[in-house]
């Protein structure tokens, strides 16, 4: 019932956003209030603890990213790891606000990352699977904008319900909303699944056979009376088989794929070369470590996991530190500390869609090196204390920029994917997760140790962050998109589709 909108791609979409705001509000709407938390509960060395907590939660995106990528490249399953990730998530939820032992808490924060990494990876696969090629980009986009939305909303909240109803009602928020979450999952029909269940038989109808088998995939109606149809391409062969049961077996023979490759008759008319692509792909199986070294070979899709670790080591060296910046300064407590994230995350939403959008109009490039230029200069900003006002816009400027930087890396790496055997898209997604969860926990360690020992503790954060921008803009020029900034700067051309291997000529 109802399976066309539940296969939508809006819904589809909606449903990977939707994930991804909520595992953001697990991540974030700890930050304003754990440090009050931890104080309440007599530790000492409150920045040092948040850090490690933060830590806990990276480690466990990273220790889940690869065995979850190459099971389920494996085992394309993509609806039930999704319902099983939220109910961990929902059970770490509880076991933090029932504990107060600090062991206890870093593994549920540990549980909540290993539910992050399979939202990330799965979730994003399964749009990239069940969305028309033409708009991947602005789908992904959309449906990272849920870090937008979880960063947005869980700080606020998250001080809110915790100055008036104490510990425990931030995270109820959290279970609820995981509860939404878990009904927008079990909901949703895969495109596969359609297809399987679509009727196997075919009365008086003419096949649908492509008149193009490469390219963009444009396709026309041919009528035929053999069982045997010869597409345009004389390689291509598609072969019509009468069994038994009244259906037809398709064989779809191609110099580079397998042959006799049995499908259902109505996916007659899909794109052979994207097929045949994935089939040859599912073939070619790789260890977890294989995928590493492939995932590092393209400098293309090295220089998207360096734009993530550079975000990650921002936010994880902000996140346990800018919380007890404010309150040190200017003495405000943990509801105000979340409106100041709220007013930093607000312009990402609406920011996100609109990178993705351009992004697959006009190419990745444009917008990747640009906007972290663009971030560099508010950093060093933040460290002057003489007004508030210009603390949050500051902040909240340098944020804007910095997630202009990553919005096009899904983009990016779904490209780079295409074109490596035996390497998918959740593959990719998995290095990008790797990325992301050492670098917040790199970050996050480094930004409360300079907090709490350096003589000017977040004088030392705020050039940290800076210094972290500034690396990752070389590699950016150089390698982001179809023709790079570098290649465009030197008025070199490459030729259309073709993923760069390198700026040298």
């Amino acid at each position: 019932m109802g399976a066309k909108w539940r296969s939508s791609t809006w819904y589809i979409t909606t449903v990977v956003a939707v994930g991804i705001t909520t595992d953001l509000l697990a991540y974030t709407i700890v930050v304003p209030i754990v440090p009050y938390r931890l104080q309440e509960l007599h530790y000492n060395n409150v920045s040092t603890l948040t850090s490690w907590l933060l830590f806990a939660y990276s480690f466990g995106i990273f220790f889940a990213s690869l065995p979850v990528a190459y099971f389920f490249h494996i085992y394309p399953y993509r609806r039930i790891p999704l319902i099983v990730a939220v109910l961990v998530l929902e059970g770490s939820f509880v076991l933090f606000i029932l504990v107060k032992p600090f062991w206890v808490m870093v593994i549920s924060r540990f549980l909540q990352g290993v539910s992050s990494a399979v939202v990330w990876l799965v979730g994003l696969s399964l749009i990239i699977e069940n969305v028309p090629k033409k708009h991947i980009g602005r789908q992904l986009e959309f449906a990272v904008s849920g870090v937008s939305v979880g960063s947005t909303i869980a700080p606020p909240i998250g001080g809110a319900l915790y100055s008036s109803l104490g510990w425990k009602a931030p995270f109820v928020f959290c279970i609820i909303i995981s509860g939404a979450d878990l009904i927008a999952r079990l909901l949703v029909v895969e495109q596969k699944d359609l297809r399987r269940d679509e009727p196997r038989t075919i009365t008086n109808q003419k096949p649908f056979i492509p008149s193009e088998v490469e390219g963009d995939g444009e396709r026309g109606p041919h009528e035929t009376t053999e069982s045997t149809v010869l597409a345009q391409n004389q390689d291509k062969i598609v072969s019509l088989h009468p069994i038994e049961d009244g259906s037809h077996n398709q064989t779809v023979s191609t110099p580079n794929s397998p042959t006799d490759v049995t499908q259902n008759p109505a996916r007659v008319a899909e794109p052979i070369n994207e097929r045949n692509r994935d089939e040859v792909s599912s073939e070619i199986l790789l260890n977890p470590w294989q995928v590493v070294k492939a995932l590092t070979v393209n400098p293309r899709g090295t220089t998207s996991f360096l734009a993530t670790f550079a975000f990650g080591l921002v936010v994880g060296a902000l996140d346990p530190t800018l919380t007890l910046r404010v309150e040190s300064v200017w003495g405000k407590s943990s509801a105000f500390v979340g409106l100041i994230y709220l007013a930093a995350a607000a312009p990402t939403f609406a920011a996100g869609p609109i990178i993705g959008h351009l992004a697959d109009k006009y190419g990745s490039e444009w917008f990747v090196a640009p906007s972290m230029l663009l971030t560099l200069p508010w950093f060093p900003l933040l460290i002057l204390n003489n007004s508030l006002a210009g603390f949050i816009i500051f902040f909240a400027l340098g944020n804007l920029f910095l997630n202009c930087a990553l919005g096009p890396v899904s983009l990016e790496l779904s490209l780079v994917a295409k074109d490596m055997p035996g390497i998918g898209e959740i593959h990719q997604f998995a290095g990008m997760n790797i990325a992301f969860a050492i670098s917040t926990s790199v970050g996050a360690v480094v930004g409360g140790q300079l907090y709490d020992h350096a003589s000017n503790g977040w004088v030392a954060v705020s050039w940290f962050c800076f210094g972290v921008c500034v690396s990752g803009i070389p590699s950016m020029v150089l390698y982001v998109g179809n023709r790079p900034l570098w290649i465009r700067m030197r008025g070199k051309r490459t030729e259309e589709g073709v993923v760069l291997q390198s700026p040298v000529a």
